[in-house]
């Protein structure tokens, strides 16, 4: 009996303490200035017949890359041409970088503005457990094709470099390791971002204060993933979810976190926009002028990329 009210108490204070920190948080997100996005526009690829997910805008605006259904069988990234903000011309398979025999998985599009070319790739995988690449990206085709290396790889079978975002200049990699173990847990079981400096286009090192530089995003009660940086690396917006089982009200976040200045600690980020898995949105990427965010939406029949003008910042 008394260890039951005991446990009752220990219950009962750590409620406690757990509503207070949400309310200190809610204080001081309420003075931080965050960006502002309108309403949803429907982005249309013309001549596009399958899913579109994992969008990224190039430094130019010019093009648009993406990634079919993300089943890790017979994922391949593509892009289209702009006609507009929110239209685009389907061009075709990115050239260089996707396997040719299944199962496969080429995603999640990154490039800086030299055209250092950047994606997520099974080949491989797990002889080889460095499953980022690099290559040099022209005219829809990316040559040069190579690993990435450095420290942020957790060369542990499992883990994967499941995201990723390159800034702008080229110099920071804002990193997504993420621990898959499809026994015990649907989806990753864990993840954490961090951020490394470039060494050169095919390496780089986590900074020796990337766990303060993120302190008020990582949480071990989430998974994160799809970072994107922005071009004045003062913005990081990724997508997270409560972990645990997911189910029907599971409910994933757009969120972003803004800092003074480029080397300063982020702040405690805020939900953007939030669905249920059946309206799903994730994988925000932003335009150099930080005018525009693009991500992706699951629909009745498929997925679809959408778009948002800023309103504010």
């Amino acid at each position: 009996m008394r260890l039951t009210a005991f446990l009752k108490i220990m219950i009962l204070s750590i409620l406690i303490i757990s509503c207070s920190s949400n309310d200190e948080d809610d204080a001081i997100t309420e003075t931080i200035e965050y960006p502002s996005f309108g309403s949803e526009i429907e982005v249309t690829i013309n001549d596009l017949s399958f899913d579109a997910m994992e969008p990224f805008i190039s430094f130019d605006g010019n093009y648009l890359f993406f990634n079919n259904i993300n089943d890790g069988v017979h994922t391949k990234l593509y892009y289209a041409d702009k006609v507009n903000d929110s239209t685009f011309n389907y061009v075709g398979e990115l050239i260089g970088t996707n396997q040719t025999s299944a199962p496969h998985l080429d995603a999640v599009a990154d490039m800086d503005s030299n055209g250092n070319f950047y994606w997520t790739s099974t080949r491989n995988y797990p002889s080889e457990l460095n499953n980022l690449f690099r290559g040099n990206f022209s005219g829809g085709n990316v040559s040069d094709i190579e690993r990435v290396q450095g420290d942020f790889n957790m060369n542990i079978p499992g883990w994967l470099v499941m995201d990723h975002g390159i800034s702008m200049d080229g110099e920071f990699l804002y990193f997504n390791n993420a621990r898959f173990d499809d026994e015990n847990c649907q989806g990753p079981c864990e993840t954490l971002l961090g951020v490394a400096k470039k060494n050169n286009d095919a390496m780089f090192s986590t900074l020796p204060n990337s766990e303060s530089i993120l302190q008020h995003i990582n949480n071990v009660n989430y998974i994160y993933y799809a970072p994107c940086i922005s071009n004045d690396n003062q913005e990081l917006y990724f997508t997270r979810y409560l972990k645990g089982q997911i189910t029907t009200g599971t409910v994933f976040e757009i969120c972003v976190a803004v800092r003074e200045n480029s080397t300063s600690e982020f702040s405690i980020p805020k939900v953007l926009f939030s669905e249920t898995i059946s309206d799903l949105i994730e994988a925000p990427t932003l335009t150099a002028d930080k005018n525009i965010m693009y991500y992706h939406r699951k629909t009745s029949d498929s997925h679809k990329i959408m778009m948002r003008y800023r309103t504010s910042l």
